[in-house]
């Protein structure tokens, strides 16, 4: 391997042409790292008082490979780029402030002749971006033509021109109109500043250079690293295919709802090797890249890595559509907690199953995610359990596929749901069972003092009640969630309710609990405000919810039809007291442990 490493100032690496390759990873820095790079040099380069110490300032590394006299920037990117919007914008200010000191070494730094194929010299910028998400935003500040405005810019452009105005403003907090003191800053900047540039004679030396310096993460994160590991293994001819896989994978993730493309990948590992642990817990994603690399060959990486891009691809698009369209149980989850992501492991090993099965699995993500948030439980325990059941579901998945019966046809839809039931049954319901208890007494104790998880509740039986009276209807979570929460013992009661209340001393607890809450449409809700409950029955009767109007008269037809059934379920009253609050209570509960399958 053939290395040269040098200490260029920055003056000195801007001698040079570099051009940023399309696999490598695209302009991702903020605001606080443009501003933490221009204020350690500032720092590093003056003293307290303003004047220049006499010391240099490191800032880090670049790995590069030359190729027709240019470097290719394999790592290193982000500064460098950030260091040549800089030079930019050290240009700008200046003319602004009408330097009459010339801009030609600067300029120099920015673009210069390079001679073309043909030997004809042409205007060449030192840094070329060829990634497509960069655009021509870096070319427009090169030449002065910065854009007023970020919008249907691609996101590394957008984050370039972010960069450029932090620099502006940079400069002229630090300066203000004082030309002199801001050209000393440029000067110190581009001559008192180096970095460490490794070169290579070639990408592959330079992909594995670039693997050893960021061996921990410490510059970028497994996912980065994960890429970089992909083209080392890859035959150079097969890079444009493997960096448009590796792009559309990033745009599938980050497409769906802004999701990070490093937890998916964390999701992608535990969902697929039962060996991706660390004292017994679930790898984390600072320790992916050392497992994936330790691991590369027993995984297919190392031997095929198109064909794994093209599987993490794939997942990609399971993941997005588990988060962006997600089956009706999945959608619950999220109505309960936006954020809820783990139940994704068990659904990303869920790609061979039919829509019917992939709903079945759903079902038993939302009964465990509930069970956990009832309780209180933090979810991140959840990690565990489906870290645990994912790869197993995947084997078993693998073989239900292959499996047939006894005249050797393919297992019927029933035969399969039914084998996936008790698989599920096996690790689910025994975490159900360990937690029963506690899923009781969370209901039992159930009030507006947790109001997402009362709101959802209610909403849930609201959408089970109606279900089980109308078979044929199709309703979604949505639907009531919209409604209001109706106390129906007032929530700000006149003297005169609150001193007629049975329980007078423990009003305010009864008002709040389950048992005296229902769903109800905002024009009746506004309609009755505080009335008693005797008045408020012929509006009850009004509503469109199953659940609303069997408190005004039970809606039980016939004796074996499913309005009776489901009516038995929920009767009505005819006064309205302590005791029909923990009556009715007792049957929301009820009908929650059989809406979550805790029955």
């Amino acid at each position: 391997m053939q290395i040269n490493v040098t200490h260029p100032t920055i003056e000195e690496v801007f001698k040079d042409f570099y051009e940023v390759p399309r696999f490598q990873r695209e302009y991702v820095w903020q605001k606080e790292q443009v501003e933490a790079l221009l204020s350690d040099a500032l720092d590093g380069l003056f003293d307290d008082n303003g004047s220049p110490t006499q010391s240099e300032y490191f800032i880090g590394s670049i790995v590069a490979y030359q190729n027709d006299k240019v470097f290719h920037l394999i790592d290193g990117q982000q500064r460098i780029t950030t260091l040549f919007i800089s030079l930019c914008a050290f240009r700008d200010r200046r003319v602004f402030l009408k330097d009459s000191v010339p801009l030609t070494s600067l300029s120099k730094m920015i673009q210069d002749e390079k001679d073309d194929a043909n030997g004809i010299p042409e205007i060449r910028l030192r840094l070329k971006p060829l990634y497509d998400d960069a655009g021509d935003v870096l070319q427009k500040i090169a030449g002065g033509n910065i854009p007023t405005s970020d919008k249907g810019l691609p996101k590394s452009a957008s984050n370039m021109l972010a960069a450029y105005k932090t620099a502006l403003d940079f400069f002229i907090e630090n300066f203000s109109n004082d030309v002199d003191k801001l050209r000393r800053f440029q000067a110190a900047l581009t001559q008192r500043v180096r970095l460490v540039c490794i070169q290579t004679g070639n990408i592959a030396d330079a992909l594995r250079i670039f693997e050893t310096v960021n061996d921990r993460g410490v510059s970028l994160n497994s996912l980065d690293l994960l890429k970089n590991l992909l083209f080392q293994k890859a035959p150079q001819a097969q890079f444009e295919q493997l960096t448009k896989i590796w792009q559309d994978m990033i745009r599938t993730i980050e497409d769906g709802k802004g999701e990070k493309p490093l937890r998916f990948l964390r999701y992608f590992v535990l969902s697929r090797y039962a060996d991706a642990r660390e004292n017994s817990k679930p790898i984390v994603e600072e320790n992916l890249y050392k497992w994936l690399g330790d691991n590369g060959e027993k995984i297919g990486l190392a031997q095929d890595p198109i064909a794994y891009a093209k599987t993490l691809l794939a997942a990609a698009h399971v993941y997005k559509q588990h988060v962006v369209t997600p089956c009706e149980p999945l959608g619950h989850i999220y109505q309960l907690s936006a954020r809820a992501r783990q139940h994704l492991i068990v659904m990303l090993a869920t790609d061979k199953l039919e829509a019917a099965e992939v709903f079945e699995v759903a079902k038993q993500m939302e009964s465990l995610f509930v069970a956990f948030v009832l309780t209180k439980e933090p979810t991140k325990a959840l990690d565990i359990i489906f870290a645990a059941a994912a790869p197993q579901l995947r084997i078993f998945i693998d073989e239900l596929n292959l499996q047939r019966d006894d005249h050797g046809k393919l297992l019927t839809s029933l035969v399969r749901m039914e084998r996936l039931r008790c698989h599920l049954a096996g690790w689910v319901q025994p975490e159900i069972a360990r937690r029963r208890a506690k899923i009781e007494q969370s209901l039992d104790e159930l009030s507006l003092e947790r109001k997402t998880a009362c709101r959802f509740v209610l909403s849930r039986i609201a959408q089970h009640v109606e279900t089980l009276a109308h078979p044929q209807a199709v309703n979604h979570l949505q639907h009531y969630w919209k409604h209001h929460i109706e106390h129906v013992l007032p929530d700000n009661p006149t003297l005169e309710q609150r001193e007629g209340f049975d329980d007078a001393a423990n009003y305010d607890r009864y008002k709040q609990r389950l048992g005296n809450l229902t769903l109800l449409e905002a024009a009746i809700n506004c309609s009755i405000g505080r009335d008693y409950f005797a008045d408020k029955r012929p509006e009850y009767a009004k509503s469109g919810l199953f659940m609303t109007r069997s408190l005004a008269s039970s809606q039980s037809v016939g004796s074996a039809t499913t309005f009776a059934k489901t009516a038995a379920m929920l009767p009505s009253f005819g006064e309205w007291n302590s005791k029909s609050i923990q009556q009715r209570h007792a049957h929301l509960k009820l009908l929650a442990l059989d809406v979550f399958g805790y029955a």
